[in-house]
């Protein structure tokens, strides 16, 4: 796992569950994920030498969408920041953003979404 804006926290093991129950089950091709297992994402890179990596990436019908693990943070504007930055991408794309979130972090994930008009489908996990 490449270490980037808000990778801390998230294991491993719960980025690969959410790409065999969701990602996987929902059909997209030439997944890409921030897991040994799987070839990196592109890391999107700010004017810092900071970067923001998407937990996952998939196509489906030419469509590029990306999938956040959304947990709850301390650093709620780096999260706002990349949650907006990867929507952005994804319409670009033709595609979607999925905010997959946790038990517990379902509220927090909506709050965010909705104060912030992220344009995002957030999922219980």
């Amino acid at each position: 796992m490449e270490t980037g804006i808000l990778t801390e926290g998230k294991s491993p093991e719960l980025i690969l569950e959410v790409i065999e129950k969701y990602v996987n089950s929902k059909g997209y091709q030439g997944i890409k994920a921030n897991v040994a297992e799987y070839e990196t994402p592109s890391k999107l890179q700010r004017q810092d030498d900071e970067a923001f990596i998407p937990d996952i990436t998939g196509v489906k019908a030419g469509r590029k969408s990306y999938f956040e693990v959304a947990m709850k943070t301390d650093t709620v504007q780096d999260a706002i920041t990349k949650w907006k930055l990867l929507s952005s991408l994804a319409r670009l794309r033709n595609g979607k953003l999925y905010l997959i979130a946790p038990k517990g972090h379902y509220t927090f994930t909506q709050k965010l979404v909705k104060d912030n008009s992220i344009l995002a489908t957030v999922v219980r996990m």
